[in-house]
């Protein structure tokens, strides 16, 4: 019996139904029930009786349900006293973000190793669903991305907090015909040339506006090389409203930031979460404390 048996058959049993343990974990349903029979199969025992009213565990099946919320119990205790000692010792961050954040992130890490050269650092970038994903499998210290509330209160074992309502913007070089706008609308957007980050998620947008495939010039999660394409074309950029906000790029006008004046049918919310299991190290509250008042200086 492995860590993810146990997990799946303790989760079954409190919701009695495989499928609501399933949704729970983020898994799929016939998953879950491989996984349940092929533990049965190795016990040679029953462990739950499946019918249209639900599913219930057998006499043998609560024994060994017991076992397991004790050795999860167990588990967790360990992995606490491991966090713990992390806690006094970690010299590295892991952080895992949406590309929004990326900006604000490399300034904050450049000005926080100044005060302190013992700490190293890893950012890795993806769009919001992988990081939903992807968070509670790797050993991240915290990540920041733009979800509705509702899709986090799904994941389990995440604390997340509020960070900002932001919304989607367009970024334009000078020798764009919008350069010189306040704002545009989504109409006027849909024969322009695209460049994008492959981890973006603007489904919304794209979708209103179904641009057509030929004008995306490039995909890429090398952000220098999309400023590069808006400065020097009449390509846009889709971003958020706050992400290069105080770059020099913006600051001396090689690109403007300009609202869709739709804006307030996209709000977008953005949050910092971290694993409820591991808590946030010393090093990564204090970290999350220089990058928060830096981004209340941005927006």
């Amino acid at each position: 019996m492995n860590f993810e048996q146990m997990e799946y058959i303790v989760n079954v049993a409190n919701e009695m139904s495989i499928s609501k343990a399933a949704e729970k974990l983020f898994i799929s349903s016939s998953g879950m029930s491989q996984s349940i029979t092929q533990l049965e199969n190795d016990l040679g025992i029953k462990i739950f009786n499946r019918s249209k009213q639900g599913v219930t565990p057998t006499f043998e099946g609560k024994i060994v349900i017991s076992k397991a919320i004790t050795l999860l119990k167990t588990i967790g205790e360990l992995n606490k006293e491991i966090n713990d000692y992390k806690n006094n010792n970690q010299t590295h961050l892991k952080i895992l973000t949406a590309p929004a954040f990326s900006f604000i992130l490399q300034e904050t890490m450049v000005k926080f190793n100044l005060e302190n050269r013992d700490i190293t650092f890893e950012l890795v970038e993806q769009n919001p669903t992988d990081i939903i994903q992807s968070f509670n499998k790797e050993n991240y210290d915290f990540a920041l991305i733009h979800a509705s509330m509702d899709v986090l209160k799904k994941v389990k074992n995440i604390h997340f907090e509020h960070i900002h309502t932001g919304h989607i913007c367009i970024a334009v070089g000078k020798g764009s015909p919008f350069y010189h706008h306040d704002y545009v609308t989504l109409s006027e957007l849909k024969d322009s040339k695209l460049v994008m980050y492959n981890s973006s998620d603007y489904k919304k947008v794209l979708k209103l506006t179904k641009p057509n495939l030929n004008h995306v010039l490039v995909r890429s999660n090398s952000s220098s090389l999309l400023y590069k394409l808006v400065t020097e074309s009449q390509a846009i950029l889709y971003l958020h409203d706050f992400s290069i906000k105080k770059s020099s790029m913006v600051m001396n006008g090689d690109i403007k930031i300009i609202p869709l004046k739709e804006e307030k049918h996209f709000p977008v919310d953005f949050w910092f979460i971290y694993l409820e299991s591991k808590n946030l190290t010393k090093v990564a509250k204090e970290f999350m404390d220089d990058f928060l008042d830096n981004f209340k200086k941005t927006i």
